[in-house]
């Protein structure tokens, strides 16, 4: 009898450690952190409403604005201006980089930011037209001069009107204005599509980097 029962222990202590190692290797396998995914939220913003409402006297003809906010790990992006032309990036017009940055002593340092982009058209002293971009991250002010072609008469925005979540592994169009040589102007979007028939445009494109 007791050397039936002293088997018994000895099989109920094998299954004991067969279990304990398939459960370790079962937590090992399937990590907490594997399980969270790192994530940025884009959110449009309304500049005729709230706090950025009293900006819009001093924005260009052109403006439009949207949040950025991150999950996890601050990821290293910057937003790039490219410049299309009949459905094609065909130059890079500037590029604000580390575009998450935080000032030095910053007392509320979130993960959240405001982009605001002003677009606008002037006339220089030597009487040629050039395009003023300037755009606000909370962090600065940058503004950009680029040539203009005095032939584009129509112009039109093309921005997120609904919240779009993605993870930071590809590069995604957040804003543009787009222009035709014609007085007509699509509603268009940032699908292969859309941007596929524009005549010209000015694409603001968040890239990150590895």
């Amino acid at each position: 009898m007791e050397v039936k029962n002293l088997r018994l222990r000895y099989y109920i202590i094998i299954f004991l450690f067969v279990l304990t190692g398939c459960s370790a290797e079962s937590a090992e396998a399937i990590k907490p952190d594997q399980l969270i995914t790192d994530s940025i939220t884009l959110t449009p913003v309304d500049l005729t409403q709230g706090e950025t409402a009293k900006l819009r006297p001093f924005l260009g003809t052109m403006s439009g604005a949207f949040k950025l906010r991150y999950e996890e790990e601050k990821p290293s992006a910057s937003l790039d201006m490219d410049i299309w032309e009949n459905g094609v990036k065909v130059d890079s017009a500037g590029s604000i980089g580390d575009l998450f940055f935080s000032p030095e002593g910053q007392v509320n340092n979130s993960n959240e930011i405001e982009v605001i982009i002003s677009i606008d058209t002037v006339r220089t002293e030597e009487d040629k037209e050039v395009c003023i971009v300037k755009i606000s991250t909370g962090s600065g002010l940058a503004t950009f001069t680029l040539p203009w072609k005095s032939e584009l008469k129509g112009r039109g925005l093309i921005q997120n009107t609904e919240t779009l979540t993605f993870t930071p592994d590809h590069p995604v169009h957040t804003f543009a204005m787009h222009a035709t040589s014609s007085n007509q102007v699509f509603a268009g979007g940032f699908s292969e599509e859309s941007l596929s028939k524009i005549e010209w445009a000015l694409v603001f494109t968040l890239r990150f980097d590895e």
